[in-house]
């Protein structure tokens, strides 16, 4: 009985770290546009309309459009089917990315914008970044290296186009989304860390 526990247990961990290939049907931006940024629209295999956050400021992307994705949950820690794995300590990197979009759930509306930005820079230091998505840079940079106490990572999915690395600007972008019934973050997170944050401005230049 133990032994096949343990093999229901293993086949579980291995489907929910890779969910699997779907279809993504892009369906448009906020505000009109991709500069705009977090929320864009989409749908998965056709279903419900969801917002997206794109993490790839070089690839494209227009409403109308569909491909195919990868879809990896990111508490799994498996990174092998997304687009910036190869970059040192993409694990950070995406729990940073992945930590910022659960802040959209308590964060006021008028960050959105300025929290891709953040998340753009995490994965492209060349992206254009604002005094306030600095500051949201800095806030993610702070909780990792607390370790990101208390986040949940399994709140975060991660489509990534099959063709995780092609370099064409006109190909599809990878987007993040929340799991539907995941833990809101508490509002008190966003207030601990705000006065130790101005310390840290420069740390993206060690990856440039």
């Amino acid at each position: 009985m133990k032994k096949l526990l343990l093999v229901v247990g293993l086949l579980m961990a291995v489907g929910y770290a890779y969910a699997g290939t779907v279809t993504v049907n892009f369906i448009g931006f906020s505000g009109g546009g991709w500069q705009a940024g977090y929320p864009y629209y989409a749908n998965i295999n056709g279903g419900d309309q969801i917002n997206v956050m794109c993490d790839d400021w070089v690839h494209g992307g227009e409403p109308g459009q569909h491909w195919q994705a990868n879809v990896t949950n990111l508490g799994s820690g498996d990174l092998t089917y997304l687009r910036f794995n190869l970059l040192p300590d993409a694990d950070t990197l995406y729990k940073e990315a992945g930590w910022l979009l659960i802040e959209t759930e308590v964060a006021p509306q008028g960050d959105w914008v300025d929290m891709n930005y953040a998340v753009w820079h995490i994965f492209d230091p060349n992206s254009p970044l604002s005094t306030y998505a600095q500051y949201w840079l800095n806030q993610a940079a702070y909780q990792a290296n607390l370790g990101f106490p208390g986040v949940d990572f399994t709140q975060v999915e991660i489509l990534t186009p099959t063709d995780q690395y092609n370099n064409d600007p006109n190909a599809p972008q990878e987007l993040l989304t929340l799991v539907p019934g995941g833990n809101t973050p508490e509002p008190g997170t966003l207030i601990l860390v705000g006065t130790g944050l101005l310390g840290i401005w420069g740390r993206r230049k060690l990856r440039s």
